[in-house]
């Protein structure tokens, strides 16, 4: 067979599979089956396959009442014919008007049509918000020469209109407009104009929609220029009020709006009014006084450019910016260009650019005529929808002459004798029915109030869901459920396939513990615990794995027993908590019958022995006399090569034995241990004490010597006593004669230092020879003295 035809049955195959598996296998209820694509419904009460499938597999499990997807219908509630209108009649441009639609989920709705006429006397409400400085004079003048010919050239189109008339200049508040009293009073003071402006304003709405052209020539004529001080002006103020004060500016309800912004320099816009302190944002509503003025001017900030978006599309407003003027700032082309253009094709309407006024004005007619003719001429469907589930996409043959369909909702070129027909495509994409089964969403012409009104219904239940067919307290669900496309769709409170299940209160109630919910081991159903694998009781109390195990089996295996609630229940042969101890003794008894050897008791056949022997019958003496002192002389030969044994016997009789520089401790008293250690100390012929240990296991015996011994110390020598004192004697007397000859050589150093400083600095003094005798010897009278102090004291007795 070819390579290719295997691959387009193998694609064939995979594809047949993705449809088979995408059906939710786990729905419960014919709907929930049905909003997925190409799936069906099985509604024979006896059917044990899956009942959500495709139909080939309901086909072939035999299933006899197959349900499937309904499709969808469009019901028409008012769909009134096109109307030209005029006196006493409306105008219709759009039908139909309203619709009911069942949409069948995850399918595509493609035959619903919206059709599109222009009216030849559709309303027009047109309304001029001017600029009232000196540099747009020229467009005063203009409005109030052309008005009648702008009536005229209007009504070649439609004969319902109206005309409206505003001004805005900006902010009376500094920096924005001059607030001292002069400059209040005639913001033009001080300029070369001749006359006095007029007071200072943001806003004054001066003419309500009218179709009296004499009074928009009186309003156009009442216009006195005014200013402001700074460059950039405020008619966002002013054009904001415009589209929410519907009832003051006297807006129709169903008419085209047009609002014609003149101009010539740019504007001020969010944010600017922070320059003057005014912080609080504009609030987007309407707060003109009697007068026309508005008054939060100086209290809110501008509105921002995203506002003024929002409320023409709010209120359906064609905005078409005129740009031109005597502004000697900048030019009309600049003005335009940096401002104005990129903001006119974000706005409802579609418009380009803005549009030239040139400078006298006269061309105002022309731009007037060539908007309304494009905005007339071209329609724009916009759905207004804002739900998650149902998606809107919008399809027309308008541009291909019927041939084929666009992906627009756009169509130009129209005409009273040409209609467009739009084809909304409406899918909803959802996995499981919403709860809210009904939404309502518009389609409408930008810039126009006419709407098709469209009224979505999911169609989410089967018609055997729904009575007559179904059986609602139906027997075959036991009274408690409605039987409904082979099933029982239980009332609340009840569960099961046949709602035989009591679910009604709380499981708290039911199956509640204080350790929770079937003690949180289990599902508390039908007021009933159904416990987990593992546990049981009425509230799933018992815990079947918590019982202790045996030769890591829980209660030994099932050999051995079982676990019920936490304990072992043990079978007939064998005993103890985890079923560890068999009854049968035939392990403790030696070959004379006796059990353990008489030296112990017999537990789970096994031999608990008493303290000193041990072994599996406890015939093996571990404390017996005799073993120290049996080992004593393979411990003496082996580790000091001393005792009974030479060298050959040693080698051949003590094989067991080895040395080890430290020992265990001995085993306790009555301690039953695999291998018991008994500590031995024992004494050589040098009196010596030698440590040893004998390990004693079913193995046999091992001992282990300790490597060194203690030894008592030996007579004294007294050659060596004798030397060491000679030696001590003589290390002393050298010591102190090394002492003495070093501080003799400190007293001559020092001596010799101060023989050598005297002989360097000596110090002569005069004397006298002491064996010299002179010439001349000198003796005194000792009584001459006496007598001349006899002589003083007379002298002075006598005075």
């Amino acid at each position: 067979m070819d390579v290719s035809i295997w691959r387009c049955l193998l694609l064939l195959g995979f594809t047949i599979y993705c449809v088979q598996c995408k059906c939710p296998s786990a729905s419960k209820r014919c709907g929930d089956c049905l909003i997925t694509k190409d799936c069906a419904w099985c509604k024979d009460r006896n059917f044990t396959e899956t009942r959500c499938n495709t139909v080939a597999n309901l086909t072939t499990n035999n299933c006899a009442n197959i349900v499937r997807r309904k499709q969808h219908s469009i019901q028409y509630i008012k769909n009134s014919n096109f109307s030209d209108g005029g006196p006493g009649q409306d105008s219709v441009q759009i039908k139909p008007q309203h619709v009911s639609i069942k949409l069948v989920p995850n399918m595509v709705l493609t035959d619903f049509q919206v059709s599109y006429k222009i009216a030849r006397n559709f309303p027009l409400d047109l309304y001029f918000l001017n600029d009232p400085s000196y540099t747009m004079q020229p467009l005063q003048a203009s409005l109030k020469s052309l008005a009648k010919s702008i009536a005229n050239e209007i009504q070649n189109l439609t004969t319902d209109f109206q005309f409206g008339l505003g001004t805005a200049m900006d902010k009376v508040i500094l920096p924005f407009t001059r607030t001292s009293p002069k400059y209040l009073n005639d913001p033009c003071f001080g300029t070369s104009l001749s006359t006095k402006c007029d007071k200072a304003y943001s806003y004054r709405h001066r003419l309500k929609l009218t179709p009296k052209i004499e009074d928009f020539e009186a309003a156009v004529d009442d216009i006195r220029t005014t200013a402001n001080f700074d460059k950039p002006e405020g008619l966002f103020d002013g054009l904001l009020q415009t589209m929410v004060c519907g009832t003051k500016i006297g807006w129709r309800e169903k008419a085209r709006r047009m609002l014609l912004y003149a101009s010539d320099i740019n504007f001020h816009q969010a944010g600017d009014g922070r320059l003057a302190g005014i912080l609080e944002p504009n609030d987007g509503t309407c707060h003109l006084n009697g007068d026309g003025y508005y008054t939060e001017a100086e209290v809110q900030d501008y509105p921002s450019i995203g506002q003024i978006i929002q409320k023409a599309k709010e209120n359906n407003i064609n905005i078409i910016f005129v740009i031109g003027g005597n502004s000697s700032e900048l030019n009309n082309q600049q003005v335009r260009n940096l401002f104005y253009d990129k903001l006119a094709t974000l706005l409802p309407g579609g418009t380009p650019r803005a549009s030239e006024l040139s400078t006298d004005a006269r061309n105002i007619l022309d731009i007037v005529s060539a908007n309304y003719r494009r905005l007339r001429e071209t329609v724009k469907l916009v759905v207004n929808e804002d739900s998650e589930e149902i998606q809107v996409v919008m399809y027309t043959n308008c541009q291909t002459g019927g041939r084929l369909k666009d992906q627009t909702n756009v169509c130009s070129g129209l005409t009273t004798e040409k209609s467009a027909t739009f084809y909304p495509y409406i899918i909803s994409t959802f996995n499981t029915c919403p709860e809210k089964r009904n939404v309502t969403f518009t389609i409408f012409p930008e810039g126009l109030e006419e709407r098709v009104q469209v009224d979505i219904e999911h169609v989410c239940d089967c018609d055997c869901q729904l009575q007559p067919e179904a059986e609602p307290d139906s027997e075959k669900c036991s009274y408690n459920g409605t039987y409904e496309c082979g099933i029982c769709n239980c009332n609340p409170g009840w569960i099961g396939d046949q709602c035989e299940c009591d679910d009604r209160g709380t499981a708290e109630e039911a199956c509640g513990t204080s350790n929770g919910i079937c003690n949180n081991a289990g599902n508390c159903t039908c007021r009933k615990c159904e416990c987990f694998d593992g546990y049981s009781g009425d509230k799933c109390e018992c815990n079947d794995k918590n019982c202790r195990s045996y030769e890591r089996m829980l209660c030994g295996g099932p050999d051995r027993g079982r676990c019920d609630c936490g304990k072992c229940v043990c079978n007939a042969n064998y005993t103890g908590e985890a079923c560890e101890c068999a009854v049968s003794t035939a392990d403790c008894q030696k070959d004379n019958g006796t059990i353990c050897s008489g030296n112990g008791e017999c537990v789970c056949n096994r031999c608990q022995c008493k303290t000193g022997f041990r072994g599996k019958t406890c015939d093996q003496c571990t404390s017996c006399p005799g073993t120290c002192k049996n080992n004593k002389d393979c411990a003496e030969c082996v580790a000091f090569g001393t005792g009974l044994y030479n060298s050959t016997v040693c080698e051949k009789m003590c094989t067991n034995v080895k040395t080890a520089p430290l020992l265990e401790p001995a085993t306790p008293e009555g301690q039953v241990v695999n291998i018991t250690i008994k500590s031995c100390i024992t004494e050589d012929d040098q009196k010596c004490i030698i440590n040893f240990n004998v390990y004693d296991s079913d193995n046999g015996k091992e001992v282990i010597v300790k490597d060194t011994r203690r030894c008592p110390p030996g007579s004294p020598d007294p050659i060596k006593i004798g030397l060491s004192i000679s030696g001590a004697i003589f290390l002393i007397g050298l010591l102190l004669l090394l002492i003495w000859k070093l501080l003799t050589m400190l007293y001559d150093s020092m001596e010799y230092s101060r023989f050598e400083s005297e002989i360097q600095n000596p110090a002569w003094e005069r004397s006298e020879n002491p064996i010299y005798k002179e010439c001349v010897t000198t003796v005194q009278n000792p009584m001459h003295e006496t007598q001349f102090k006899n002589e003083s004291s007379d002298e002075k007795l006598m005075q």
